[in-house]
């Protein structure tokens, strides 16, 4: 069987709501995919007269190329494997439940917002809200795993309860608001107002300005931060960090709720 893969005939005028492909594991057959009419510019139209569609392994879809004007791919995903080629709308993985979706472009703002579980790969940069509160939630990321090889925007990773973060660029303003559990790693440079009200959670760094209100950890011991980084780097297929790149280790801010903690790495 071949993946389904979904090439784009004509530029996109307006705006489109491609969330319709996270029920495609629901669907009989690839015929009841061609057969959908979906809401483009103020009227609906068949799926194909906007897409060609070859393929029929319902559990693997390719998007190629992408367009900016595609919103919500990913949205809601469960239980398939999505590879999308190009750059991305809002709301990439948005409220994504399990899965795989993996992008080699750039996304726009509010990527992975409310994401519940399943792996994010971003081959590029992201926009702001990355990991974002949704509208209709005050928690944002409720667990999963994202990768980003670029950059992130402003006001990312608001209220993280779990799951793990990699970003290999840099980390706008305002990001890890609130932040009450998980980890992140960040290989770049962190931007202003960084982890405001943080409660619980790792944070991995080369910059040390974050620690400004923490205390040293004496004597700290990296056997597991070592173990947990090599575990990372196997699903990124790159290797992040070494052991002896870590340097000290922070915890106890002078804020008694917070009891996150912090490793820095030598750049």
């Amino acid at each position: 069987m071949k993946p389904v893969t979904i090439k784009l005939k004509k530029k996109l005028k307006y705006r489109l709501d491609m969330s319709f492909l996270s029920d495609i594991s629901n669907y009989k057959s690839i015929k009841t995919l061609l057969s959908k009419k979906i809401s483009y510019g103020n009227r609906m139209v068949g799926i194909t007269s906007l897409f060609s569609i070859t393929g029929n392994d319902i559990s693997s879809v390719v998007i190629k190329p992408a367009a900016d004007y595609m919103d919500n791919i990913g949205a809601n995903l469960e239980n398939i494997e999505m590879k999308v080629y190009g750059n991305t709308g809002y709301s990439f993985g948005s409220k994504m439940l399990s899965g795989k979706l993996a992008l080699y472009g750039n996304c726009s703002d509010y990527a992975a917002s409310g994401m519940k579980g399943g792996e994010i790969f971003i081959y590029g940069n992201a926009g702001d809200f990355l990991g974002g509160k949704p509208n209709s939630s005050n928690e944002g990321i409720l667990d999963g795993f994202i990768y980003v090889s670029g950059n992130v925007g402003q006001k990312s990773i608001q209220r993280m309860r779990r799951g793990n973060i990699i970003i290999k660029g840099d980390l706008g303003d305002y990001a890890c608001e609130e932040m009450i559990s998980g980890s992140i790693i960040v290989m770049g440079k962190i931007g202003n107002s960084f982890a405001k009200g943080i409660k619980r959670g790792t944070i991995i760094t080369k910059e040390k300005k974050v620690t400004k209100d923490y205390r040293l950890s004496n004597n700290a011991e990296y056997n597991f931060i070592s173990f947990f980084i090599n575990k990372l780097s196997k699903i990124v297929k790159s290797n992040l960090l070494r052991r002896k790149s870590f340097i000290s280790r922070y915890h106890g801010h002078k804020d008694n709720n917070n009891l996150s903690e912090v490793f820095i790495f030598k750049s």
